[in-house]
Order: structure tokens, then sequence, then C-alpha cells
């Protein structure tokens, strides 16, 4: 990617730009139709909600509702709330900062999901004349905020090796269509499947 290209906000996205590949040959260019970025909404949401279910329980053990004889169990089991709604938080923060690194491309050629952290970088490609077909996946709390998870899926046995997933990504019916158009253009028949 050149210097001047910036990546757009989580719900924005990015149509038909040149951009360089990140392959070896600097000198070969492709056209991005999409470029996009998941959005952070639904895990906030299950952050919050994480926070106020476990703090109720919690509250509810620490004040022995439950009625357990002994209120050092209730102590016990208000503590271990505490402690699985924060184990919980902490997973879920940590995936809204890998949501936050994440980029989703699709170019005439290939579809891309990256993403990088401090000392890790991650990069899957999968030709679009190898994709076979894709799924559109949208819980409740993903339609409130219109986003959706698009997998897209190729011929290969090996499920690590077999698909790309975009997830929370805004516009999700967009993107869908974006790579069936990509998809049918790259078809080795001349565009038909």
């Amino acid at each position: 990617m050149t210097p001047q290209q910036s990546i757009p906000d989580a719900d924005e996205s990015i149509d038909d730009q040149s951009a360089e590949t990140d392959g070896s040959d600097p000198s070969r260019h492709e056209r991005v139709r999409l470029r996009t970025r998941p959005t952070i909404k639904p895990p906030l949401v299950w952050i919050l909600v994480t926070v106020i279910v476990g703090g109720a329980l919690a509250l509810a053990s620490f004040a022995n509702v439950y009625g357990l004889e002994d209120p050092g169990l209730a102590s016990i089991v208000g503590w271990t709330v505490v402690f699985v709604v924060f184990v919980v938080s902490l997973r879920l923060l940590v995936r809204i900062y890998v949501l936050t690194r994440t980029t989703y491309t699709v170019t005439e050629t290939d579809i891309r999901h990256e993403f990088s952290l401090w000392f890790r970088q991650y990069s899957r490609e999968i030709p679009l004349d190898r994709v076979r077909g894709q799924e559109f996946q949208q819980d409740r709390i993903q339609r409130v905020f219109g986003v959706g998870t698009i997998s897209v899926l190729t011929g290969g046995t090996n499920a690590s090796l077999g698909y790309v997933e975009f997830q929370n990504v805004p516009n999700p019916n967009e993107v869908t269509e974006t790579v069936r158009e990509q998809r049918l253009a790259a078809s080795p028949i001349g565009g038909l499947e």
C-alpha cells in the first residue's frame, strides 16, 4: 500500500482505487474494488451485557440472595462471578483491538483479510478464481447495527485454509455483492459459472 492511501474508518469503504499488491513484484498493480474495516460496536455491546449481567449476579451473590447457608460460600461465588466477568471482558477488549487493526480488501483478482499487532502481521489472500461460495451470518446485535459476517469459501478440504471471514463488516450486502461480481468476472470461462 502506498503512503498516500489511507485506510477508511470502521464504517467507511473505498471503491475502485489502484493499490500496489503486497507481493514481491512492486510493478504489479491491482484495482481495489472494496476496502473496509470491521466495526467494534457488537463487541462493545457484549462487554456492556457481560458487565451488567455479571455485576447483577455478583451483587446478588455478595448479598446472599440465593440463600446459601454459609456466607463465605456466597462470597466465593460472588468473587468467582467477578473473575469470570473480568476474563470475558478482557477477551472482548483484545478482540476489539484486533478488529481496529483489521482490513478487508476485495480486488479484481483476490480477497484479502489483513491485520497487524505489536510484533505480528497476518494476511490471508484467496484468489477469486478459487472461490466456490460465500456465507452470510448476522446475529441480533449485528442486525441492529447493520453489520454482518461474511465467509468466503474455497474448494479446499482444510477448513483453516478454505475460507476468509469478514467479521462485523459494515454494509454486508454491498460486500457480498462486490465479492460475487468480482468472482464472476474472474471466472476462467469468461464470467460464467
